[in-house]
C-alpha cells in the first residue's frame, strides 16, 4: 500500500510501483511505506490535528506556558514572602551579623524590602595568590583563604558563565540552521498511524532539521532509477549536509571546547588554593584516625608505650614520652643520627597522639547531666521572673492586667503552685529537649540517675538523741523513702521518728550525715536547712563559713505565727541586700519541732523606704481609697525596689526552692561521678584498656598503614560516635544496597513520569489507552498533565530520593563530617545523573519508539528521535524548579518553622541559644537544582536551544540565595577543606560537556551520518580522557616509593608490629586485670582536665598543639565547654562588646584531641540577666556557697561593664 501527503501544487512527480514522491516548489516530501499485512485503518476520531509553529497552540505548547506562569508565579510570591519577613526573623535570616566574631560579622543589612538582593558581600569571591599576610588576624585570614560555602559560589559562577555561552550559541547558532528556510514538523514529518502527533516545541529542535535531511535523503536516493538529479534537489541535499556540518562544528568549536578550557581554567585555580591551604594554612600537617580493627597489634599497649614505640621506629621527633628529652635522634640502633637538617624535612613526623578509649558510659552521664542542668536553670529561671521592679508609691511600674477573680477569697487572684520539675516533668522534657548542637560533642540516650551504693548505709546511731519524744501512733515515712526523698549533696539527712527492729526506737529531728560510708550523728547547734525562708533569701543561700551567727529559715510552727503577727505594718520592708535583718534574727526549722528563740526587741524607729524588703512578709490590711494624682504624674519617694509579681505568695516560691534545692544537689552529685568516670577514661587509656583507636596528628600521616586523613583537620570534623561504634563491613554493605534499592525506586517512578509525559506522542497512546484522552486534545488541561504534572511529580521523587540517601549515607562508616559530606555529594551527584538524567532520556526514548519495536522498523531511529522528543521534559523540570528552588533555599521553611516554636518554648537562655544555632552549608541540597539543570544543559543546550536560558535563570537565581545565604545565614560550624568537594565536582562538570557530542554522535548514527557522527563521539571521548587525566594528574600525590629508604624501614617497622596478633592479651580480659590494679580513687573532682591527664597519664598533652595550625580553628561554640562566649551571642546584644579576658575551656583545650567526655567540665549554669539584679544575686549565692560556676547572659552593654566571670573558683 502506497500513501502520499502534499501540502502546496506539485511541480513535478516520478513514481514507480513501490515509491511515489513529490517535488514541490520549496522542499520535498516522501511517503511513509506500510505492508498491507500489518496496516491498519488510522484512528481519527479523537486525533489531534498538528499545528505549525506560529499557526497556534498545542497540547504541549499551551503545557509550556503554565509551566512558566504557574511556578513563576509561586515562586515570585516566596522570594516575596521572604523579602518581607527577612527583617523580622534576625535570628534565622541574619545570624551572621551576631553568631561569629565581631571581627567577622558581616555588614547589618538594612530593613527594606529588596536590601538582601544586593548584600555587602562579594558575588564571586576572590582567591589572593599572595597569602604572606597569613595569621595576622581573623579577618585576613578570612580574605586570603575563602571558605568551602564561597569556593562553591565561584563554581556556581563558573557554571552560569559555561551554560550562559552555550545558551547564545544554540539561539544564535543553532536554532536559525533549524527554522530557515525548512519545513515544520507538521508538514514534514510521517503523520502517526495510530493516534497522537509531533509537538510544536519540536520545531524548535535537532529533530525538525533531522526531518528535513531524511526526505531530502529518500528523494536523492530515488531519483537515479528514473531520471536524471534535478540541480533543485541537489541544492537542497547539499543545504541540509552543510547545516548538519555547521552544527558540528558549533558543538565542537564554541561550544566544547570554551566550556572545557573555562573548566580546566578555574580547576587550576582551586587547585593552586588547595596547595596554599595546606602549606600555609594548615602547615603542611595532617589529622588522621588509625582504628584499633586496622592495628590489632597495638591493643593492650598504653600511651605512654605506644609513644615511645612511634619514637624508637623514628616516626616522631615531638612526641612527649617519659624521658622528655629522648626524642627523635636515631632511627634505629644500627643506624646513624639524624642530621638536624633531616629533623626539619621529615617525610612522616608524628607529633601528637591522642587514646580514644570506650566512653559511652559516660557519654550517658553527660548527657544525663545536661538534663538536669536543663531543669535547674528552668527552675532558677522561674524564680527569678518571680520579681520585677516596683516603686515605693503606686506608678505605672505597678500597672499589672486585670485578671479574673478567683474562687478563693476575692481579695486578689490565686495562682496555682507549678507543676513540679519531677519524674514526669523529666520524661516530658526528654522527648522535646533540645540537645547540644554543636558540633564535636557526642549526644547519646541519657540514664537515670542512682546514689552510690554506700548513700545507702546505715551506720551506729548511738549518741542520737532529742528533745522530744516519739509517738508510736503516728504514721511516718520509712527509712528508705526517706533517705531518697533527697540525694546525695551535702550529704546530710534527716531521720524520721520509727521504730526500727536494728537499732530501736529513733529519736525524732535528729540530723545525720555521710562520714566514712555511715550515716553518723551531726550537731543541731549548726544545722543546715534545704529551704530557706523566701521572705529573706534567695533559693540559694546557705550559711557562711566565717559568719554562722544565725540562721534564718521559713517557720512552719504556732511560736513563729505569732511573732509575726506582732510586726506592724509600716515596719515590715528590710533590704537584706544592703543591711543585715538585725531585726528578724532567728532560728526556727520547718514543722516546728526544733526550739524556737525569741527575737530581741525591734526598734521603734521607722526604717527609711530605701532599706525595706523585696517584699511584705504578709498580707497588707485594707485601707480607704484616697484621691491621688494620676500614677505617670506621682514624685515617688526613693528609687524602685524589687517585689514578687502579684499573686506569687510563699507557697509558690517555696515549691520553686524545693526544684532548685533538688536539681542544684543531683548536679553536684553527679559531677562527682562524672569526675571519677573520667579518671577511670584516662586510668584506661594510660593502661590501653578498652581502646578504640588514636588520632594522629603530623606530617606524611597518609603514609601510615591503615590511618584513615581527616580532610576537615579540626576538632569538629570528627565524628565521635562513629569512632566508638564503628560501622561494621556488613552494615556498610547494607547501606549501600539501601541506596541501591532507593535509585531503583526512583528508576521506577521516573519511568512513570516519562510515560505521562509522552502521552501525546505519535502512536504511544495506542499501546497505552488510558492516556488516549490526552493524546486527541489540544487543550490546556491536556497541556497541565502532560508537561506541568510530570515536571511536579519528578521533582518530587527526586527530592525524595535525595532526602533517603542524605540519611542513609551516615551509615556509610565515614570518620569525620567531611568525609561524610563527600560520600553524600558524590552519591546524589551520581543518582541526579545516572537515574534523574541517563535514565530518564533513555526509558523515555525507549518509549517512544514503542511503535518501532512492535513493527520491528526503524528501531534505532525512533530510539534517536525520541531522546531528542524527551528534551521538553528536561525543559519542563527546570523550569518548575527555576524560581522556586532559589526561593525556598532562602525561605528555610524547615527552619521558619521550628525556630519561631522553639524560641516560644525555651525557658532558659542556653535553650533559646540552642533553638537558634545555625545551620550549616549543606552541598547537596543546595547545588542540586543546579546539578541536573547543568546535566541537561550539557546534553540539550545545542540540540534543544530552549533549555539553556531556563538553565541560566536557575543557575543566575541561586547564585544570588546562595550569596546572601554564604554570606549572613550559614554558620561556619565545620571545618574546612580547602576545596575538595569542588575540585571533584569541577572534573565532574568538565566530564558532563562530553554528553551532548555524544548523544548527538549516536543521534547522526542513526542517519548514517559517518563522519559528522565520527567526530562527534571522537571529541567526547577526547573530553573525557583530557578531563580525567589533566584532573589526575594535577592533584596526584606521591607515592610510598617517593619517601627515602630509612622512612619506609621505618613505616614496615610500624606496619608489622600494628598487623602482629597478640594471642595471650585480649581487651576484654586486660581490661578486666587491670582494673583490680589500678590506683586507688579519690572522691571530689580535680582542679582542671589538664591537672587530672597529668595525674593519671604521667605525660601532660602538649599544651603548644592548642598553638599550631591543626587542628583548625571553626565557628563552633559549645555552650557547655564556652557559655561565656554563647552568652554574648544573642540577636539583640550589642555589636561590639569588649572581649572577655580570660580563655574558655573550649579554647584551652583546642589542641587536645582526647573525646569530647573526657575534656567535659563542670558546666557553667548560665541564668538571664534581669533588671531587678535578682540574676546576679542568685549567681553569686550558687558560687559563694555551693561552689558553682554561674555567667549571666549579656542582653545589653552594661551587662560585661563589671567582670563577668563571676566564679573566683575559676
Amino acid at each position: 500500500m502506497t500513501t502520499s501527503f502534499t501540502t502546496s501544487t506539485p511541480v513535478t512527480t516520478i513514481a514507480d510501483p513501490s515509491t511515489t514522491f513529490t517535488s514541490f516548489s520549496s522542499y520535498v516530501a516522501s511517503t511513509t511505506i506500510f505492508d498491507p499485512a500489518v496496516s491498519q485503518t488510522p484512528v481519527v476520531a479523537a486525533q489531534a490535528q498538528p499545528v505549525c509553529i506560529g499557526d497556534g497552540l498545542d497540547a504541549l505548547s499551551a503545557g509550556l506556558i503554565e509551566t512558566i506562569v504557574i511556578p513563576s508565579a509561586i515562586g515570585l510570591l516566596l522570594w516575596l514572602l521572604f523579602a518581607i519577613i527577612r527583617p523580622r526573623f534576625r535570628e534565622i535570616y541574619g545570624l551572621r551579623e551576631w553568631f561569629p566574631p565581631p571581627d567577622l560579622r558581616p555588614k547589618p543589612l538594612g530593613d527594606k524590602l529588596w536590601t538582601f538582593l544586593f548584600p555587602p558581600v562579594p558575588l564571586v569571591p576572590a582567591v589572593p595568590k599572595d597569602v604572606s599576610d597569613t595569621g595576622r588576624s581573623p579577618v585576613k585570614d578570612a580574605e586570603l583563604f575563602p571558605s568551602d560555602e564561597q569556593l562553591s559560589q565561584r563554581t556556581l559562577w563558573m557554571a552560569f558563565l559555561v551554560v550562559l555561552g552555550w545558551s547564545v550559541v544554540g539561539l544564535a547558532g543553532a536554532l536559525p540552521l533549524y527554522l530557515v528556510s525548512t519545513s515544520c514538523m507538521a508538514n514534514s514529518a510521517p503523520h502517526a498511524t495510530y493516534i497522537g502527533v509531533y509537538s510544536v516545541l519540536q520545531d524548535l529542535s535537532l529533530l525538525r532539521l533531522l526531518q528535513y535531511y531524511d526526505s531530502q535523503g529518500s528523494s536523492i536516493r530515488t531519483i537515479p532509477t528514473f531520471v536524471k538529479r534535478a540541480p533543485d534537489g541537489s541544492n537542497q541535499l547539499t543545504n541540509a549536509r552543510i547545516r548538519i556540518i555547521i552544527l558540528t562544528v558549533l558543538l565542537i568549536v564554541l561550544a566544547v571546547i570554551p566550556g572545557v578550557w573555562k573548566i580546566l581554567k578555574e580547576f587550576n585555580r582551586i587547585v593552586a588554593y588547595r596547595e596554599r591551604w595546606l602549606k600555609v594554612r594548615c602547615g603542611g600537617m595532617d589529622l588522621a584516625w588509625l582504628s584499633a580493627r586496622r592495628a590489632p597489634g597495638f591493643r593492650g599497649w598504653g600511651e605512654r608505650r605506644l609513644k615511645e614505640f612511634i619514637v624508637k621506629s623514628g616516626l616522631s621527633s615531638s612526641l612527649e614520652t617519659e624521658n622528655t628529652g629522648n626524642r627523635r635522634r636515631v632511627r634505629n640502633a644500627s643506624e646513624q643520627p639524624l642530621t638536624p637538617v633531616e629533623e626539619e624535612s621529615l617525610e612522616v613526623d608524628i607529633q601528637g597522639l591522642f587514646s580514644i578509649g570506650d566512653t559511652r558510659n559516660l557519654a550517658m552521664l553527660i548527657e544525663e547531666r545536661d538534663e538536669i542542668l536543663e531543669n535547674l536553670e528552668i527552675a532558677e529561671t522561674k524564680y527569678i521572673s518571680s520579681f520585677r521592679l516596683s516603686t515605693p508609691d503606686p506608678s505605672i511600674a505597678d500597672l499589672e492586667p486585670t485578671k479574673e477573680e478567683g474562687p478563693h477569697d476575692g481579695k486578689k487572684p490565686y495562682i496555682s503552685r507549678p507543676l513540679p520539675l519531677g519524674a514526669g516533668a523529666r520524661r516530658n522534657s526528654r522527648r522535646n529537649r533540645a540537645r547540644n548542637p554543636a558540633y564535636g560533642s557526642s549526644s547519646l540516650t541519657p540514664t537515670s540517675y542512682v546514689a552510690p551504693s554506700q548513700y545507702y548505709k546505715l551506720g551506729n546511731l548511738r549518741g542520737v538523741n532529742s528533745d522530744h519524744a516519739s509517738d508510736a501512733s503516728q504514721v511516718y515515712p520509712s527509712l528508705s523513702d526517706s533517705i531518697n526523698q533527697r540525694v546525695v549533696g551535702s550529704r546530710f539527712q534527716e531521720i524520721s521518728n520509727r521504730n526500727s527492729g536494728l537499732y530501736g526506737t529513733l529519736p525524732l529531728g535528729s540530723h545525720v550525715k555521710l562520714k566514712s560510708g555511715e550515716l553518723r550523728r551531726v550537731d543541731t547547734t549548726t544545722s543546715e536547712q534545704t529551704i530557706p525562708d523566701p521572705s529573706r533569701y534567695g533559693p540559694n543561700y546557705g550559711a557562711d563559713a566565717e559568719n554562722t551567727t544565725a540562721s534564718h529559715y521559713r517557720g512552719g510552727g504556732t511560736e513563729v505565727t505569732e511573732e509575726l503577727g506582732g510586726i506592724d505594718e509600716g515596719d515590715e520592708w528590710v533590704d537584706v541586700m544592703h543591711e543585715p535583718p538585725q531585726t528578724f534574727e532567728r532560728q526556727d526549722y520547718f514543722g516546728g519541732y526544733a526550739p524556737l528563740s525569741r527575737r530581741p526587741p525591734r526598734s521603734m524607729q521607722t526604717p527609711p523606704v530605701e532599706r525595706r524588703e523585696t517584699f511584705p512578709l504578709r498580707a497588707r490590711s485594707q485601707v480607704g481609697t484616697v484621691d491621688q494624682p494620676p500614677p505617670h504624674l506621682r514624685l515617688q519617694s526613693g528609687g524602685p525596689f524589687v517585689r514578687p509579681l502579684s499573686g506569687l505568695d510563699h507557697e509558690s516560691l517555696g515549691a520553686i526552692y524545693a526544684d532548685i534545692s533538688r536539681w542544684r544537689t543531683q548536679l553536684k552529685a553527679v559531677n562527682q561521678e562524672i569526675a571519677e568516670a573520667q579518671r577511670d577514661g584516662y586510668n584506661d587509656i594510660a593502661e590501653g584498656a578498652r581502646i578504640k583507636g588514636w588520632l594522629l596528628v603530623g606530617r606524611g600521616l597518609r603514609f601510615i598503614p591503615g590511618a584513615k586523613i581527616i580532610e576537615g583537620r579540626a576538632k569538629e570534623d570528627i565524628r565521635w560516635d562513629e569512632l566508638q561504634h564503628e560501622m561494621s563491613h556488613e552494615g556498610k554493605v547494607f547501606a549501600w544496597i539501601v541506596l541501591a534499592v532507593t535509585s531503583i525506586i526512583l528508576a521506577a517512578a521516573l519511568t512513570a513520569v516519562a510515560g505521562l509525559a509522552l502521552g501525546s506522542a505519535p502512536d504511544f497512546a495506542h499501546y497505552f489507552p488510558f492516556l488516549a484522552p490526552l493524546a486527541g486534545r489540544n487543550d490546556w488541561t491536556a497541556g497541565l498533565a502532560l508537561c506541568l504534572a510530570p515536571a511536579v511529580a519528578g521533582s518530587l521523587f527526586i527530592c525524595m530520593a535525595l532526602t533517603v540517601t542524605v540519611y542513609v549515607a551516615q551509615a556509610t562508616g565515614a570518620v569525620s563530617i567531611s568525609g561524610l559530606e563527600m560520600i553524600t555529594f558524590k552519591t546524589c551527584f551520581y543518582v541526579l545523573t545516572a537515574v534523574g538524567a541517563i535514565w530518564l532520556i533513555t526509558i523515555g526514548a525507549v518509549l517512544f519508539a514503542m511503535r518501532a519495536w512492535s513493527m520491528d522498523t526503524e528501531r534505532t531511529r525512533s530510539v534517536a528521535d525520541g531522546s531528542i522528543y524527551m528534551s521538553f521534559l528536561a525543559l519542563m523540570f527546570i523550569l518548575n524548579v527555576a524560581i522556586i528552588s532559589p526561593a525556598l533555599l532562602l525561605l528555610q521553611p524547615g527552619r521558619l518553622l521550628r525556630i519561631p516554636a522553639s524560641e516560644k518554648h525555651a525557658v532558659t537562655p542556653r535553650q533559646r541559644f540552642r533553638a537558634v544555632y545555625p545551620s550549616t552549608y549543606n552541598a547537596s541540597f543546595a547545588t542540586g537544582c543546579c546539578i541536573i539543570g547543568l546535566i541537561f544543559a550539557s546534553t540539550f543546550s545545542l540540540i534543544f536551544p530552549l533549555i539553556g536560558p531556563a538553565v541560566v535563570i536557575l543557575i543566575f537565581l541561586t547564585l544570588i540565595a546562595h550569596r546572601y545565604l554564604v554570606g549572613y545565614v550559614y554558620g561556619r560550624t565545620r571545618s574546612q577543606t580547602g576545596g575538595l568537594l569542588q575540585l571533584w565536582l569541577l572534573k565532574r562538570f568538565g566530564t558532563l560537556v562530553a554528553f551532548q557530542p555524544f548523544l548527538m554522535g549516536l543521534i547522526f548514527l542513526t542517519r548514517r551520518l559517518w563522519p559528522e557522527a565520527g567526530v562527534l563521539l571522537g571529541a567526547a571521548m577526547v573530553v573525557v580522557m583530557i578531563v580525567e587525566g589533566y584532573a589526575t594528574w594535577k592533584t596526584r600525590q606521591p607515592g610510598v616509593s617517593s619517601l627515602s629508604n630509612v622512612t619506609r624501614n621505618s613505616l614496615d617497622t610500624f606496619g608489622r608490629m600494628a598487623q602482629s596478633r597478640r594471642l595471650e592479651l585480649e581487651e576484654e580480659s586486660l581490661s578486666l586485670v587491670s582494673s583490680s590494679n589500678r590506683n586507688t580513687r579519690m572522691r571530689g573532682s580535680f582542679a582542671s582536665v589538664l591537672e587530672m591527664m597529668s595525674m593519671t597519664l604521667a605525660v601532660a598533652p602538649a599544651l603548644t598543639r592548642q598553638k599550631g595550625p591543626v587542628p583548625l580553628p571553626t565557628e563552633t561554640i559549645d555552650d557547655l565547654t564556652a557559655t561565656e562566649r554563647a552568652a554574648r551571642t544573642h540577636p539583640d546584644a550589642p555589636p561590639h562588646l569588649p572581649p572577655l579576658s580570660f580563655a574558655d575551656h573550649a579554647q584551652e583545650m583546642s589542641g587536645v584531641l582526647y573525646a569530647p567526655e573526657l575534656l567535659a567540665p563542670e558546666p557553667i549554669i548560665w541564668l538571664p540577666n534581669d533588671s531587678s539584679g535578682i540574676g546576679r544575686s542568685e549567681a553569686r549565692d550558687l558560687d559563694k556557697y555551693h561552689h558553682l560556676k554561674v555567667t549571666l547572659d549579656v542582653t545589653a552593654q552594661e551587662d560585661v561593664l563589671a567582670p563577668h566571670r563571676l566564679s573566683a573558683s575559676r
